[in-house]
């Protein structure tokens, strides 16, 4: 099987370019011409398929992923063309607890180049078990509503690179708390808090990780939201 890494790529090149000063000094004038002229014509569409892969190993003309969906409407047009106003906005990956009417969370997640779904996980905060599909939702597509019209975008802006929390707070506080513990009969915790809004970055952080997400939905209600996310190392790194 054919595996096209950064080195092999890049030792296909060489020879290409090499090719392509050889061929530049030649001068075809005998009856092989023909046959010198079929070789040539592939050797150059073998190059352009190099030049091509050599830009997907090394990251160029690859679009970032989409980090969220904003719903935007257009007043006073219907073709989704003008001034536009953010209706919300989707973040792609984010699990996001609840506690009233019962404890939930639901999280979104891409599933191709033009459309993102919702799932619902029933009695956790962490979005971690089964789950349910709530919905799909269609990007780029404009939709006609008479006066106006409406229609999902990709964001494409990368993700603030996570950080320490450097609020944790009372949940916060208590989450750290209860990780010492945790350490200390031989099951330390594998997340960390972040700057964020109380949401869940990983699917399981543990015993300390849902009481943390149930202690920042209490203090939601009561206007005081967390200012940290709690984390893995992986769900935290940013390439």
């Amino acid at each position: 099987r054919s595996h096209f890494g950064p080195r092999r790529v890049g030792s296909e090149l060489v020879g290409c370019i090499e090719w392509a000063a050889w061929q530049s000094h030649q001068h075809l004038a005998s009856p092989a011409e023909t046959d010198m002229a079929f070789r040539t014509q592939l050797l150059t569409q073998r190059c352009s398929l190099l030049v091509m892969a050599a830009s997907l190993v090394l990251g160029h003309g690859i679009a970032p992923p989409p980090s969220a969906a904003e719903l935007r409407r257009f007043e006073d047009s219907t073709d989704c063309t003008g001034k536009y106003h953010v209706l919300n906005t989707d973040t792609i990956g984010e699990c996001t607890p609840y506690l009233l009417p019962a404890p939930a969370s639901i999280k979104v997640e891409q599933i191709n180049d033009t459309a993102y779904a919702s799932y619902h996980y029933e009695g956790v905060q962490d979005c971690g078990g089964p789950r349910t599909h709530l919905a799909d939702f269609a990007v780029n597509l404009c939709e006609n509503w008479g006066d106006f019209s409406q229609m999902r975008v990709w964001i494409t802006d990368p993700s603030p690179t996570p950080e320490a929390c450097a609020a944790p707070g009372d949940c916060g506080r208590a989450y750290q708390a209860c990780c010492l513990g945790s350490e200390a009969t031989g099951s330390p915790c594998t997340c960390h808090l972040r700057n964020g809004t109380g949401t869940a970055g990983s699917s399981d952080c543990g015993t300390c990780g849902k009481a943390f997400l149930t202690c920042c939905s209490v203090y939601q209600l009561r206007g005081f939201p967390c200012a940290c996310d709690v984390k893995d190392d992986e769900a935290a790194f940013v390439i």
